[in-house]
């Protein structure tokens, strides 16, 4: 029908059309009115109050499936059934007391289900005994209101006597509320939307319940023809029987099974009363009875299907994780308190060896040795054992659960050796590309050493004529002499360390760092240094912190870093001389680092040229190589550190590098 959506709660309020509204108001007032000429039966004096008025339960069902944009169909109908039905049987009536009764039951009806909808958001369906409760009771009170009201309207005009108005209330709540019980319920649960049916009446398993089905009423007709077979007040004393058929049909369908046996038993019952002729009060006693039975049918209709639903709602969730562990290709494991395994996934006799059977009462220590489920990691890697006791990396993930067998422990264990073989190949492949790196940078190598070497090997060659020159003169001074002999070995000791160093650093990439004095560092650059600084007249200020500790450093190839600096800068001073040479080594601590800066009043550095200032061949200098501050700059790194230009405001150029304290 169009403007009727479907939803989690049934049949929902959308903007029905003009058409489908007019077409679900037009069937229901026909449907009530055709309802209350059948049932208008032992009637109350002349206002016309029955026992039994099933109208009420279809305008309730009307309300909570459509909504309450229905509620103006509802005094039609009661106003109709008033003049159509009522008035046949007593034409006298007068209009205004008539009206009023008309709008008195319209709006308590109205009323209960708006309080149904709105305040206790009720789902139509009836899926939850929590909504057939509050259902039965809002329609008792409501039933309760409307037949005082009525039956105070009615007495107010001097059409009920005030001596008869509690009877007349008793037997209109009597009549409405079973009209509720034994048509509503069913109504309701009848109009479920097919999406939220538990079974199609197209699915061939229905044959049998159908047979049940018709098994069960006859057993219901049966069985009140059996207690009306005796002469009253024997019926009265076998009504109990009835409820036998009634449970029945509510263990065996639910509440839809439980609602079917009331209406049946109901109508069984006024068919009776007519077979029998009884009169309205013995009419009124057994309608007193069916209250008592239709609220314990229903109830418990609801629970049975309440409990149906949790049932099946774990089976599917029990199917569906029964599925899920099924193709999950990882071993998933249960494991109770003692450490024992209790269940497995067919996967652990691809990990394992173990069949899911086999494997069920085996300790886990057996499948996972160091598995330790208090770990507070809930990832880590262990060593796996396959039954044939073959042992694998293994990848587990443990969690916890506590249900009412006591505490449980949830492992999925991954197979992760070929991820471990992976990732060896992977830093196999690294060490070799970082191998190959380090060969294809020989040629690159071979011309740091020559700059590096060119330093040592000058200052050899030039001790070396100074010894050839204090010797020629007449009177040699043997100390002048063996002092220059002693820093031409120096610097030939030097010479060769460097070499070593550069050699081991090609191959393993490694540096040996061991705790030094900075202050013993600097001072050593500062000697090497000296006959290039003198030569061109260049001032070294040497600024340490005092009581710096030892850093951790390789001595030679931190003299080689500081010599860079120190050279780069004399080099700048011989391209572009200025007032003022000078050139300035500092070094302070800074929490565990100690900070070391080389500033010299030079030029400086073009802007031009920072961008690559530390990309190997890289130079400005007409007979640089552009190494000098690459291999610093990766030496520095390798200590742990970075060498960096800090551009300043005053002239020149300044480098800062750091090392890490010494933990001594």
């Amino acid at each position: 029908m169009a403007g009727v959506e479907k939803s989690g709660r049934g049949i929902r309020a959308g903007t029905p059309d003009l058409g489908t509204f007019m077409a679900i108001a037009g069937l229901y007032v026909a449907a009530h009115v055709t309802l209350d000429r059948l049932t208008f039966l032992h009637p109350f004096s002349a206002i016309g109050i029955t026992p039994w008025d099933p109208p009420q339960g279809l305008t309730m069902a009307l309300l909570l499936r459509f909504g309450l944009r229905y509620a103006p169909a509802v005094p039609v109908a009661i106003g109709l059934g008033e003049l159509l039905v009522r008035h046949l049987a007593a034409p006298w009536l007068p209009a205004l007391p008539t009206l009023l009764s008309v709008v008195l039951t319209a709006g308590g009806y109205v009323a209960a289900a708006a309080i149904l909808l709105k305040l206790y958001r009720l789902d139509a369906d009836l899926w939850r005994v929590r909504d057939l409760v509050r259902f039965l009771a809002v329609t008792i009170v409501a039933a309760l209101l409307v037949a005082g009201a009525l039956v105070g309207n009615f007495v107010a005009f001097g059409m009920i006597a005030p001596g008869d108005f509690w009877p007349a209330v008793l037997r209109s709540w009597l009549g409405d509320y079973v009209g509720i019980l034994t048509l509503a319920p069913l109504l309701l649960v009848a109009s479920r939307p097919r999406s939220r049916r538990r079974r199609q009446a197209t699915d061939p398993g229905m044959m049998l319940p159908v047979m049940e089905l018709i098994a069960q009423a006859a057993t219901v007709a049966g069985t009140v023809w059996f207690i009306f077979s005796f002469d009253f007040p024997q019926e009265i004393k076998l009504f109990y029987l009835a409820f036998l058929p009634t449970l029945w049909l509510a263990v065996r369908h639910g509440l839809a099974g439980a609602a079917f046996g009331v209406l049946l038993t109901q109508v069984a019952l006024k068919v009776a009363f007519q077979v029998r002729g009884y009169g309205a009060p013995t009419v009124i006693d057994f309608q007193l009875l069916m209250v008592t039975l239709g609220l314990t049918g229903l109830l418990v209709g609801a629970f049975v299907s309440e409990r149906r639903q949790v049932s099946e709602a774990l089976w599917e969730s029990e199917t569906r994780l029964r599925a899920i562990l099924n193709t999950a290709p990882d071993p998933i494991l249960t494991v109770d308190a003692a450490g024992v395994i209790e269940s497995a996934n067919p996967a652990v006799k691809e990990v394992f060896g173990w069949s899911c059977e086999a494997v069920v009462g085996v300790p886990i220590t057996r499948l996972l040795p160091g598995l330790n489920p208090e770990t507070p990691e809930p990832t880590h890697e262990i060593t796996g054992r396959h039954q044939n006791g073959v042992s694998f990396p293994a990848e587990v993930a443990i969690g916890h659960a506590d249900g009412g067998l006591g505490p449980r422990t949830i492992v999925v264990t991954r197979d992760i050796t070929r991820r471990v073989k992976a990732e060896a190949l992977v830093r196999q492949h690294q060490t070799e590309l970082a191998h190959v790196a380090r060969v294809s940078v020989i040629g690159e190598m071979a011309s740091a050493i020559a700059h590096e070497e060119s330093q040592p090997l000058a200052a050899i060659a030039a001790y070396a004529r100074a010894c050839r020159l204090l010797l020629q003169a007449p009177d040699a001074d043997l100390a002048k002499i063996s002092s220059a002999i002693d820093k031409l070995a120096a610097q030939a000791v030097r010479a060769g360390n460097i070499l070593n160093r550069l050699r081991d650093f090609l191959h393993r990439g490694e540096i040996a760092l061991v705790p030094e004095s900075i202050g013993d560092i600097v001072s050593e650059v500062i000697e090497f240094a000296r006959t290039d600084t003198a030569s061109h007249g260049i001032a070294v200020i040497v600024d340490l912190e005092p009581g710096l500790p030892p850093v951790m450093a390789d001595r030679v190839h931190i003299q080689q870093v500081l010599l860079n600096l120190i050279r780069n800068a004399i080099d700048a001073f011989s391209e572009s001389p200025g007032p003022v040479k000078e050139i300035k080594v500092s070094a302070g601590r800074q929490e565990d680092r100690i900070h070391v800066a080389v500033r010299d009043t030079g030029p400086g550095i073009d802007p031009a040229a920072l961008d690559g200032l530390f990309t190997p061949f890289s130079t400005t200098k007409d007979r640089g190589m552009g190494l000098g501050l690459s291999i610093s700059r990766t030496i520095v790194a390798a200590h742990g550190g970075q060498l960096r230009h800090v551009p300043g405001d005053a002239p020149g150029a300044a480098f800062h590098f750091d090392l890490q304290v010494a933990d001594v």
